[in-house]
């Protein structure tokens, strides 16, 4: 279903937990970069006039991150041109992605994954992108936005391309964090594998599978959750809405965003894989060990038939406290058990 204005396409039902408290609340704090075409990029202080004086020419991007709980943290979004109490509601909503366009701007709210004690934590990114200004809100750090802000360190041209444009640069960033995870993933399956094809195997092994295998579960059932985003993005009416020509970039956004897709599918068919492995080298192992518990039945059932037939109480016809006549016992054992290995040998059953 595609956006219209004032219309909230629904993204689907959550598929990730809801984001636990961080034991460490971050701190508030907002930053606001100004990309000028004249290739004067800076740090700007944020207040009315700063937004007021932006130019055709001008982009600002403003970030904050951490838990805004009073009026005075939230102040500066009267300074924006968003309608404040939408962008509040959104902030509100539940841990879902999710657009809600309104006329000359939109909102959008995506789930980034990070890994925390040992899990991955779905993170709540909220935009708002309208004519000159892209607003990000989250509450932790986000790998994908530093990764932007220092790769974009000298003096550019971004003050050429609007608002939209920008909002792709920051999908695509959403979709490669999502294909550095399913990269993880292929290199931990990997690790597996090699483990898989030891010769004696870790006990461990099928408790690594079954952990990964729900991770790779929670990353798809996340990033699948932006299908109707990302589709609604890339139509035309979001463009007419919206007024914008970013559309054939959000396109190839989406293009990216499948291909995400594919890779944590290609994960997922990697750990199977690697299951069968597993289970043929234990199914290996097993034969093994039944094979030379059975090779050793075959070699003391002889002995232990000799040796009943010589303790019998019935008087044998030889001497029993003859020496002569343990060591010719002796002797037939070891030459019966040398016939049965040669056997087996030549049988190559061994």
């Amino acid at each position: 279903m595609m956006p219209s204005k004032n219309r909230e396409p629904d993204a689907g039902t959550p598929t990730s937990k809801p984001r636990r408290a961080s034991a460490v609340e971050q701190p508030f704090a907002v930053s606001s970069r100004l990309f000028d075409a004249d290739r004067t990029d800076r740090r700007v202080e944020l207040g009315p006039k700063s937004v007021k004086t932006l130019t055709d020419r001008q982009l600002l991007w403003v970030d904050c991150q951490g838990s805004s709980e009073t009026e005075d943290d939230r102040a500066f979004l009267g300074w924006l041109p968003f309608d404040r109490p939408a962008i509040e509601r959104m902030w509100a909503l539940p841990p879902t992605p999710r657009l809600v366009v309104h006329g000359d701007y939109f909102l959008a709210r995506l789930l980034v994954l990070r890994p925390a004690g040992g899990r991955d934590e779905s993170v709540v990114l909220d935009l708002a992108v309208g004519k000159n200004v892209v607003l990000t809100a989250h509450r932790e750090p986000i790998d994908f936005l530093v990764e932007i802000d220092s790769r974009i360190t000298a003096d550019t041209s971004l003050g050429d391309i609007d608002s939209a444009d920008f909002a792709t640069v920051l999908m695509d960033g959403l979709v490669t964090s999502y294909l550095e995870l399913s990269d993880e993933i292929l290199a931990r399956v990997d690790e597996l594998d090699a483990d898989a094809l030891q010769a004696r195997g870790r006990r461990d092994l099928l408790d690594d599978m079954v952990a990964l295998r729900h991770r790779i579960a929670l990353i798809r059932r996340v990033l699948v959750a932006h299908r109707s985003l990302m589709v609604a993005m890339a139509g035309a009416d979001f463009e007419a809405v919206t007024e914008t020509g970013a559309a054939p970039r959000f396109e190839a956004t989406t293009e990216r965003f499948d291909g995400a897709i594919g890779a944590i599918d290609a994960a997922r068919e990697a750990l199977l894989g690697t299951f069968d492995i597993h289970i043929s080298r234990t199914a290996q192992r097993t034969n093994d060990v039944m094979r030379t518990l059975t090779i050793v039945s075959v070699l003391l059932l002889p002995t232990g038939v000799i040796a009943g037939f010589m303790g019998m109480n019935t008087k044998p016809p030889y001497a029993n406290d003859n020496p002569i006549v343990f060591w010719i016992v002796v002797a037939l054992i070891i030459t019966i058990a040398a016939a049965t290995l040669i056997i087996l040998r030549a049988r190559r059953w061994i």
